[in-house]
């Protein structure tokens, strides 16, 4: 992980950007870390890599399943 201070990131902000894509970039201040600046596809396959997560603690159905749920209009949904 790239780090930058404030003053760093505010001056050289086209240039975080350009870090941003291959890494996080952490932004500190006095020291401290007071950010992180990600590209979207770091914060997309953040995303998807949560709900798939959950998908998996909470049981998911697996393809052939949700194509016979589905072709059957799901029963099990109690008329919703």
């Amino acid at each position: 992980m790239k780090i930058m201070t404030t003053t760093q990131a505010r001056n050289a902000f086209g240039q975080m950007l350009d870090a941003a894509q291959g890494e996080p970039v952490m932004i500190t201040k006095r020291n401290r870390p007071v950010g992180v600046f990600l590209s979207m596809q770091d914060l997309e396959d953040t995303i998807w890599g949560e709900q798939a997560l959950r998908a998996h603690e909470e049981g998911y159905v697996g393809e052939e399943a949700s194509r016979a749920l589905l072709a059957s209009g799901f029963p099990d949904a109690g008329g919703r």
